[in-house]
């Protein structure tokens, strides 16, 4: 059994060990035996069984010494054996390996104080009520985490392969780029692919926790973990299973548990102090009350000891190195859930004690889609106007003309067009049926002497001028995504603040931050500017600030936040490669849950640490106060049902609705 990332409990990785189906059986079959021969030592101590048998007092005691040793070690020799190996390494003196054995041998010393009756066999109960506690602990966190890791992702068991005309189950992880699957309904994508034949509804659940099916269709691209609900598809594999989306997922996940966050690191730093100051509180326990109140008394100085005995076995912090660990890693599952990745248990630090939010604007706070927002003819009609608009853009290969043509390739334009000519920075000129066309900037018209109404609206506007008269113009507009203004107005209700860093004009960034309601707005910046700018929030902000971004040019902004968030639908891959957290579906809202998220991961993990202190502390004064009254065993398993509980609380938070 092991404790992966338990300060007082750690073993190095070659030494862990998983709960295998073997070491399982083996270990219930040690449990078994070291309890019968506790129970038969027990039975033989009864003082008429010894004298029916003709042994003295003192050749009973070692008959039942003997017995109980053996029912001790069959139990406990792995956990002594750790012990010696800290001792001999100078490693992890004072874990919980060391802290059972120093208690289970105290109390077989006991026994030869002469007044205690039963101490073998308490010292055997302690060790195996210690060792079915650790086992359902094991259990529960690995069961905890493998049910984490199945609502992450899903996935496929096998793969559907088309080969030379025939089916052939295979294992998912055997698929090569250029393989073609066949998905039927219900079955989960094995690997990331493009369609080539068929279509159909794919459940997008597992990547952006919207359950909605999307339809899918030849030359659609498919991602491995979502589910086919609808239709057949033929898929052709684009990834090997180690790059597909979600390998990846899982990988993420997996990863996200070793970066540790604060409450972790506090843990680890305060196990480390924690642990030898109880050693040394119940070596004083043991010795210095007995010093005062009975020097040369053996019952006296058994029952101190006993005492200090029960504090050590209290005092193992089992319940928070497990519990606290086990919260971060449920939170980053239940973000995956919800279509939000993170990285590492640190980001949801971060995320919980955030002051602001940076955020690009094209791609991210808006669309990045360019469409007419609004336009007005001169005179001609609406008809004639699109069509010389449409005319002039259609063999530009500009953003903006490709905006406007929108799905119209131009192809029925071409044959009327002569004498084109694109103007670097200005527009296009051109002869249509027989008329001369101009289309582009104000400049462009004022070159060729034309009068035009110069637009109001906020916009990337193109003049339109046909033979010397201006006839209209288009304004054309990136859509604010409808989840920014939610996202800024939910932020700002939990006191957080969002700023915008564009490289667009100011006044249409400062519209678009009037809309959706950021607290700041910079405009008309390059990448080394938007840096500059983050790194002076940052340094303003007692909290973190984050930036959310989907460019290539977002990455050293990514990369200097406190948290880099990622738009992983259109972001670019250098973008989500340097992010901290990344949102799949490029839904702005997920960031609030995001939040939310780190902020439920944090409160469990305090309750924890303070929940599990308070117990302690209380058990160990009852100990004390009681003395011998209090039962060895009832501490041992005070501790692990402590620890169990606490798991079960870290585990709740994979099960909670997020707002």
């Amino acid at each position: 059994m092991h404790r992966g990332g338990c300060p007082c409990c750690h073993h190095d990785d070659e030494e862990e060990e998983e709960l295998t189906k073997g070491r399982l059986i083996f270990l219930i079959c040690r449990l078994a035996v070291g309890l019968i021969l506790g129970l038969l030592g027990l039975f033989l101590w009864n003082e008429e069984n010894l004298r029916g048998m003709g042994l003295s007092n003192d050749a009973a005691l070692w008959v039942n010494f003997g017995i109980m040793a053996v029912a001790y070690l069959a139990v406990a020799y792995d956990i002594i054996w750790k012990a010696i190996k800290n001792f001999r390494h100078i490693k992890d003196l004072f874990d919980e390996n060391t802290l059972m054995m120093i208690a289970t041998i105290g109390a077989f010393c006991l026994r030869f104080f002469g007044e205690q009756q039963n101490e073998f066999f308490e010292a055997v109960m302690v060790v195996f009520l210690y060792q079915v506690g650790e086992l359902f602990e094991d259990i529960s966190v690995d069961r905890s985490k493998k049910a984490i890791e199945d609502a992450v992702g899903l996935r496929a068991k096998k793969a559907c392969l088309l080969h030379e005309g025939k089916k052939e189950e295979v294992d998912p992880e055997t698929l090569k780029i250029g393989d073609q699957i066949l998905v039927s309904v219900g079955d989960i994508i094995p690997a990331d692919g493009v369609v080539v034949s068929g279509s159909g509804g794919v459940n997008m659940a597992s990547l952006t926790g919207e359950s909605l099916p999307q339809e899918r269709g030849v030359g659609e691209n498919v991602n491995s973990g979502t589910t086919l609900v609808s239709g057949s598809l033929v898929v052709e594999v684009t990834k090997e299973y180690e790059d597909s989306t979600v390998s990846k997922i899982i990988r993420l996940v997996k990863e996200g548990e070793s970066s540790k966050s604060k409450a972790q690191r506090f843990v680890t730093a305060f196990a480390k102090i924690y642990t030898p100051i109880v050693c040394l509180i119940a070596l004083l326990v043991a010795v210095v009350p007995p010093l005062f109140i009975g020097i040369s008394n053996p019952t006296v100085w058994a029952s101190w000891l006993y005492s200090a005995i029960c504090l050590l076995v209290i005092s193992c912090p089992c319940a928070i190195v497990v519990s606290v660990p086990l919260a971060y890693f449920a939170a980053i599952g239940l973000a995956s859930k919800n279509g939000i990745l993170i990285k590492g248990a640190s980001y949801l630090d971060w995320l919980s004690s955030l002051d602001a939010v940076a955020s690009d604007k094209t791609g991210t706070i808006t669309l990045g889609v360019f469409a007419i927002d609004h336009f007005k003819e001169n005179e001609i009609g609406e008809e004639l106007f699109r069509e010389y608009l449409f005319a002039a853009e259609s063999r530009s290969n500009h953003p903006l003309a490709k905006a406007i043509m929108g799905d119209d390739d131009g192809s029925s334009y071409q044959e009327f067009i002569s004498e084109y000519n694109e103007i670097a920075g200005k527009g296009v000129s051109l002869t249509y049926k027989g008329h001369h066309v101009l289309a582009g900037s104000a400049h462009l018209l004022a070159d060729h002497k034309v009068d035009l109404i110069k637009c109001s609206k906020k916009g990337s506007t193109t003049y339109l001028a046909v033979d010397g008269k201006y006839v209209g113009h288009a304004t054309l507009k990136d859509k604010v995504k409808d989840s920014a203004k939610q996202m800024v107005d939910e932020l700002s209700s939990i006191n957080i603040e969002t700023i915008i860093l564009t490289g667009d004009r100011n006044d249409i960034s400062k519209e678009i931050g009037e809309y959706v309601g950021a607290k700041r707005v910079y405009s008309e910046l390059l990448p080394e500017d938007k840096k500059r700018i983050l790194q002076g929030e940052i340094d303003n902000h007692k909290g973190g600030v984050a930036y959310i971004g989907d460019g290539i040019n977002d990455a050293p902004s990514l990369a200097l936040a406190d948290v880099g968030i990622a738009m992983g639908g259109a972001g670019s891959d250098m973008a989500v490669d340097s992010a901290d957290v990344v949102v799949m579906n490029d839904d702005l809202s997920k960031i609030v849950k995001a939040v939310r998220i780190a902020k439920a991961a944090k409160a469990k993990a305090t309750f924890n640490i303070v929940a599990s202190l308070v117990v302690k502390v209380a058990i160990a004064a009852l100990s004390v106060i009681f003395g011998e009254a209090f039962p060895l065993w009832a501490a041992v398993l005070a501790d692990t049902g402590l620890t169990l509980l606490l798991v079960i609380n870290s585990i709740s938070l994979l099960f909670k609705k997020v707002k």
